[in-house]
């Protein structure tokens, strides 16, 4: 069984890399973090209160956010309402990276 993860370090800002997901997983690094060029990169930000905000492109191409709330639950698996692939996913953190099976 994985070691369990301490929520507190999933708080932050976590931006979508699809280019560098493997079969089955979408991949998040953390805020700061140098990434390539991509038009209308998606996020969240998860907050120590259990609240979110759903990040992403809006219509004129500007960054709008969303309100939202999240959870890790017993079993490891990150909830974020607003989030397909963290609706029901296993996670695992190293580092900076935050992996998400779908």
């Amino acid at each position: 069984m994985p070691t369990p993860i301490d929520s507190r370090r999933l708080v932050g800002t976590w931006w979508r890399v699809p280019e560098e997901d493997e079969p089955g997983t979408a991949v998040y690094r953390r805020d700061g973090v140098p990434l390539p060029p991509a038009r209308g990169r998606r996020g969240f930000t998860l907050q120590p209160d259990g609240g979110a905000k759903v990040l992403g492109p809006g219509p004129t191409d500007r960054r709008e956010s969303t309100a939202s709330r999240w959870q890790l639950d017993a079993q490891g698996q990150l909830h974020v309402e607003g989030v397909p692939e963290a609706a029901s996913a296993p996670v695992t953190l190293s580092g900076d990276r935050l992996t998400l099976k779908r």
